[in-house]
């Protein structure tokens, strides 16, 4: 199975989600897809990938500094998306982004955390 089966099935599977994706701590994004209905929304989703990959470096940088060890979880919530990433292996980050009027925190992490393992089985 390829990345972007595993990234497309989760997006069907959570309702409200608008993207997952995977994104480096070296800022650039690895992969991405979007759900059709993103297009809609007055968001610019692809800077959201570029964006959600420089929090994910600064909270890696922060957390060595600290010497807090690695960066495992992050959570954004906004008033319009609820944004979650875990690591799939240092360097990278496994991203959902869902709107935050339709998300479950719980389902939405537990579905994010399903496609990160389905992503380290893969890479």
């Amino acid at each position: 199975m390829n990345v972007t089966t595993i990234l497309n099935e989760t997006i069907t599977g959570v309702k409200g989600a608008q993207f997952a994706g995977i994104v480096g701590t070296d800022g650039l994004g690895v992969a991405m897809v979007y759900h059709p209905a993103a297009a809609e929304l007055d968001l610019d989703i692809e800077l959201a990938e570029l964006e959600l990959a420089e929090l994910a470096s600064r909270a890696t940088a922060a957390a060595a500094r600290i010497g807090a060890g690695f960066v495992r979880d992050l959570v954004i919530e906004t008033d319009v998306l609820l944004m979650l990433a875990i690591q799939i292996m240092p360097g990278y980050y496994g991203v959902l982004g869902v709107l935050s009027e339709m998300a479950n925190v719980g389902k939405a992490r537990f579905a994010l955390q399903a496609m990160v393992e389905r992503l380290r089985t893969e890479l």
